[in-house]
């Protein structure tokens, strides 16, 4: 007769207690991260009906590399991370990447003409805003005769 054993579910091990003890809990963290990652990784693999070989193939590595990585103790870089997003079509990268305004360059030719323009007085005087907002910009761009030539830039 086999006889068959049972873990008691609250037992505990003087020992493991010890070591877990000595273990930060930043490490412990990382550690946390580190599996869930591995796990993402996993779930993506099986949700596009693959294998690790699938994977290593795609991304050109050798499959032992694939399963370091599903070990959740791989160290990831971001282009590894960032390849491996753009394959299984998933996001393991969650950072918020900050909006930029759009800004438009403009070439502006000035001439005698140009600066003969009766612009509005207040604070917030430019020639370039003058030209836009008059819709005068297109009629002077094509007419003038070089000058000089600045870069301006303005904001959407």
């Amino acid at each position: 007769m086999m006889k068959t054993m049972i873990k008691e579910d609250g037992y505990k091990s003087k020992f493991i207690g010890e070591i877990l003890e000595e273990i930060s809990p930043d490490y412990l963290e990382k550690t946390r991260k580190r599996m869930f990652v591995a796990s993402t990784i996993d779930n993506g693999i099986k949700a596009k009906g693959w294998r690790k070989t699938d994977l290593a193939k795609a991304l050109k590595k050798r499959p032992s590399e694939i399963t370091k990585w599903l070990s959740g103790t791989h160290n990831f870089n971001l282009d590894t991370l960032m390849d491996i997003e753009q394959v299984l079509g998933i996001r393991l990268i969650n950072v918020e990447l900050p909006v930029r305004p759009k800004s438009v360059f403009y070439q502006v030719e000035a001439s005698e003409k140009a600066s003969s323009i009766n612009y509005p007085e207040s604070n917030s005087f430019s020639p370039l805003s003058c030209l836009f907002d008059s819709g005068r910009i297109e009629t002077y761009t094509t007419s003038l005769t070089k000058v000089t030539s600045k870069m301006f830039e303005q904001k959407l």
